[in-house]
């Protein structure tokens, strides 16, 4: 059930602000911060009367996974009605500020940020295997520490070696794949068939 709360809007953020830098896990505030975002969220569409087109709200990526390394930044995967991902998207800017890009017409991150905390809100269309990937590795790393581990130490290498996002995030690829894997093989289920590859 979504629940309407009043918020305060924010200014434009740059994606390209990310810093490729690695803090140890605060996972407990970052659990925090995600359910103070996902309020803000909810509470912005509840305003634009899009509630409706939500389908779920996934705190996604390293900051879901206690003890792992992270960039401060709380990624969250905002899953809706495949026709709704343009009015979602722009509805956050209005309502809350940040930037929008448009990666694919089923996929559009909002950056924001919001009493110091970095967020990275990922629209995305129920049938973009997008948010299906961050769902599922998230689990595989929070169920299998010596994956955790091999993934943390790759990170590192990988950010001591380039300042490009974009290098930083396709370095991370072969390693998807294997936690992909290893979610068909966890012992519960996904109410979502986990793809083979990012």
């Amino acid at each position: 059930t979504l629940i309407c709360l009043c918020v305060v809007t924010r200014p434009m953020v740059s994606p390209h602000d990310d810093p490729i830098e690695l803090v140890t896990s605060r996972y407990e505030e970052w659990r925090a911060a995600f359910g103070r975002e996902r309020e803000r969220v909810v509470s912005a569409l509840c305003r634009q009367d899009l509630e409706t087109a939500v389908c779920r709200i996934e705190h996604v990526g390293s900051t879901a996974v206690p003890g792992l390394a992270a960039k401060d930044i709380v990624d969250i995967d905002v899953v809706v009605e495949d026709e709704a991902v343009g009015v979602v998207s722009e509805a956050i800017v209005a309502e809350l500020g940040g930037t929008r890009v448009e990666n694919s017409g089923t996929w559009h991150p909002v950056f924001r940020e919001e009493d110091g905390q970095r967020f990275n809100d990922h629209v995305f269309g129920r049938p973009d295997d997008g948010w299906r990937v961050s769902v599922a590795t998230a689990a595989a790393l929070r169920a299998r520490p010596a994956l955790r581990a091999a993934y943390e130490q790759h990170k590192r290498a990988t950010a001591s070696g380039t300042d490009d996002l974009g290098t930083y995030s396709r370095a991370k690829s072969d390693l998807v794949e294997q936690l992909l894997a290893a979610a068909r093989n966890l012992d519960r289920s996904f109410d979502f068939e986990v793809p083979d590859e990012p």
